[in-house]
């Protein structure tokens, strides 16, 4: 769980994504070919424009790296990155929206086959204080476990789900999952070991913001399995 995580939200004119992901093709693949400590790579529209991408007014990026450098003295500084912000400066609303975390449970593909998801769930925390998000992350810890375990016993479709630690402040936290289905979300968030969390962390937690997403098919998950991350 050493990696470097880093979650984006690009927020567009409407009108503006099939401009912008063109421009983000061209920064994929010379990331693919020129950066393989960029780890993970993927990109997601809000649930809302799942029949209507070109209309989307904003993207997630969630990014794994083998550490922050990776990130700021190679990715931003790459001739890429340059090209990409040019292009994309007129497309969009505000200035990207970054945050960094540090992975504090949970796995990343639970079957190690880099199949895309139908549905992206991403639960983003902020609790009441420093020793509040302490106990809620002992918490998520544990529960990453439990819903690990039970992934590997019943295959029921969580196919990522993963607990952070925000790196920028001392109350954020996020839980990020990949679904093989919407069905299999919906019977996820039922289950008793999720909401049982949320019954324990009340006093903890001083606000949620709950959103779901589609992949839009770009970037990689992974590349070479999970252990040393060789490019294809």
């Amino acid at each position: 769980m050493d990696d470097f995580y880093f979650f984006t939200t690009f927020n567009l004119f409407p009108d503006k994504y099939d401009e912008w992901q063109s421009a983000f093709d061209g920064l994929a693949a010379y990331t693919w070919e020129e950066e393989p400590d960029t780890k993970t790579y993927q990109f997601a529209v809000p649930l809302d424009y799942k029949d209507n991408w070109s209309g989307a007014t904003s993207v997630l990026a969630f990014e794994r790296y083998g550490e922050r450098e990776d990130l700021y003295k190679t990715h931003f500084k790459s001739p890429a990155m340059a090209k990409f912000l040019l292009l994309t400066t007129p497309l969009v609303t505000t200035d990207p929206d970054l945050n960094h975390y540090e992975c504090v449970g949970g796995f990343l593909d639970i079957f190690g086959k880099k199949s895309e998801c139908e549905i992206i769930l991403d639960v983003k925390i902020a609790c009441r204080s420093d020793s509040a998000r302490s106990d809620v992350l002992g918490r998520l810890t544990e529960l990453a476990d439990i819903v690990e375990d039970k992934e590997k016993m019943m295959s029921s479709g969580v196919m990522t789900w993963m607990a952070f630690k925000r790196l920028d402040n001392d109350t954020g936290v996020r839980i990020f999952g990949r679904y093989k289905t919407r069905d299999a979300m919906e019977k996820f968030i039922r289950r008793e070991e999720y909401n049982d969390f949320w019954r324990a962390s009340l006093k903890d937690i001083g606000s949620m913001e709950s959103r779901g997403w589609v992949p839009n098919g770009k970037g990689w998950l992974h590349r070479e399995g999970l252990e040393g991350e060789k490019s294809e």
